[in-house]
């Protein structure tokens, strides 16, 4: 059974079976009909690309980062399309359209609307912050099915739903592609989540970006809970400012508190209370009427991070809550990862779940693909993880440093075409920690790969030596590592591709690790240095 959606939301493959009108979408939009658009005309489909060959469709033209829809209005229509949603009336010249003001908003209203809104009859937890939110996404979607509410998550990972795909676990996701962002889009949500529903899954874990938020893609997603994992810069080049970054995550919050004076549903807010952006979000959802749970290391917290012994493969976490102390094993280390436990606890909590019975759940938790995810020998130890940030980089090179018999290695670059800022911070970050560091590309897009080296460089790092050739700066390492020996592969985690230029091509930091340890790269032999 192969699960498929894509950025078309079709009436009928979806399993949801009203036909809409175009006077009853302007109503539902409050937008303003143009060119004499019949209100009669039926609408069995809405799309936002006009190579969508759809026929009785509905095109939302918005304005992308990189692209604006209005300039794909004649190839919509040319496609089967029998209006468009703009908001530019010039651009839609005489063909029949309905004018709002954001059209971004407009698409995810009408994605849930075709759909049923299907997030209001699931448990649905959102996970938004810098860090952490992969990871707490992937403890939920299992610990729920351990709980008996097996469901469907939505994040960096891809889009996977209990029991509904044979072999990979994983939903076909047909677009541009929508499984390389955090967050899909809205379309991409809602059909995901009524299939699921459709299919008797009741739970949604999904990874909330600032992005999403900032660009509409959940706006009509009913959150039951919602979780704040920290703060820290990242996508300024987007937002501008940590303010600006703030608010965007603040944006989860507020529309969590509309739509539960609404619904009157439970749930609330899990707010991580270690740090200043977490401290003000509490005081702001208090302020919102939203029930709050905190979690974190002081004793004030309501999930209080009480001990933590770290040890490989398996750790023992101590949580204390409401009096009592429930203890979790788990294969990730980390006192970041500390923190990422008690987030999913405290989710779990304001779902009004027994806490002992998900203590036991989380603890029956797999590792994260791609999260400090061990790769490596008995001999060199090699780890892969996402850390992209330089208070990423640092949390990860800290938690592994008690665990290095000898040298601590990274493998890293940066990013191109996307915030240059944080390139400071990963180089720092990787000096702070790291006794060899050896820099590389990572998506150099289309910027100079050279340049983004050195940018890492002006922080101060030393680098054991630069290859441009990521396949080429693993090999190198692995074989130039000794016995006793951790070497991190940083920044790609569970990706599996890489964008050089306009080319996005195949590329796996794990399989390439694999590679060298099939071939026997790793292993020193006895007393081998």
């Amino acid at each position: 059974m192969i699960w498929a959606c894509d950025n078309a939301l079709v009436i009928g493959r979806i399993g949801f079976s009203h036909t809409w009108s175009l006077g009853e979408i302007s109503d539902l939009l409050g937008g303003t009909l143009l060119n004499g658009a019949q209100t009669d005309i039926p609408i069995l489909a809405v799309v936002s690309t006009g190579d969508h060959q759809q026929p009785s469709s509905l095109f939302v033209a918005y304005e992308g980062a990189r692209v604006d829809g209005h300039d794909f209005i004649g190839q919509a229509f040319e496609n089967g399309s029998e209006a468009a949603v703009v908001t530019n009336a010039e651009k839609l010249g005489m063909r029949p359209g309905i004018l709002v003001g954001d059209a971004q908003r407009a698409l995810s209203r009408l994605a849930a609307a075709f759909t049923g809104n299907p997030s209001k009859e699931m448990l649905t937890i959102g996970i938004t912050g810098t860090n952490g939110k992969t990871t707490v996404h992937w403890l939920l979607y299992h610990a729920l099915e351990r709980l008996g509410l097996p469901g469907i998550r939505l994040g960096s990972l891809g889009i996977s739903a209990h029991g509904l795909v044979e072999k990979s676990g994983k939903v076909v996701v047909r677009g541009s592609g929508d499984l390389v962002l955090t967050t899909p889009a809205a379309q991409v949500i809602h059909d995901s989540l009524r299939q699921a529903l459709d299919s008797g899954l009741k739970s949604c874990v999904l990874e909330t970006s600032s992005h999403a938020l900032a660009q509409h893609r959940v706006s009509d997603v009913w959150y039951d809970v919602a979780i704040f994992t920290n703060l820290s810069p990242d996508h300024l080049n987007y937002h501008g400012d940590m303010e600006d970054y703030f608010q965007a995550k603040v944006g989860l919050f507020r529309q969590m508190a509309e739509m539960r004076s609404v619904s009157g549903s439970e749930g609330g807010a899990v707010i991580n209370s270690d740090g200043p952006w977490g401290r003000r979000l509490t005081v702001l959802a208090d302020g919102l009427d939203l029930p709050v749970i905190t979690f974190g290391s002081g004793s004030d917290a309501g999930v209080c991070i009480e001990r933590f012994r770290q040890q490989l493969p398996v750790s023992c976490l101590e949580l204390g809550w409401d009096g009592r102390l429930y203890s979790i094993t788990t294969p990730l280390i980390g006192d970041y990862n500390a923190s990422n436990i008690a987030a999913a606890f405290g989710a779990l909590m304001a779902a009004g779940f027994d806490p002992a019975m998900a203590a036991v759940a989380l603890s029956d938790v797999p590792s994260v693909p791609g999260r400090l995810e061990s790769v490596g020998s008995k001999d060199v130890s090699v780890l892969v993880d996402y850390a992209h940030t330089g208070e990423g980089l640092r949390k990860t090179l800290g938690a592994l440093r008690p665990f290095a018999k000898g040298d601590l290695w990274v493998v890293f670059g940066c990013g191109g075409g996307k915030d240059p800022g944080k390139r400071v911070g990963m180089g720092e970050a990787a000096a702070e920690f790291a006794d060899r560091i050896v820099l590389t590309s990572d998506n150099p897009r289309n910027e100079d790969p050279v340049e983004i080296i050195e940018d890492i460089l002006s922080s101060g790092c030393h680098a054991e030596f630069v290859e441009l050739d990521r396949a080429l700066a693993i090999e190198n390492s692995l074989k130039a590592a000794s016995k006793g020996d951790v070497v991190v592969l940083a920044g790609k985690g569970h990706e599996d591709y890489e964008v050089v230029g306009t080319e996005t091509r195949y590329f796996s930091d794990r399989d390439e690790a694999l590679k060298w340890r099939e071939r026997g790269a790793l292993d020193r032999g006895p007393g081998a240095e």
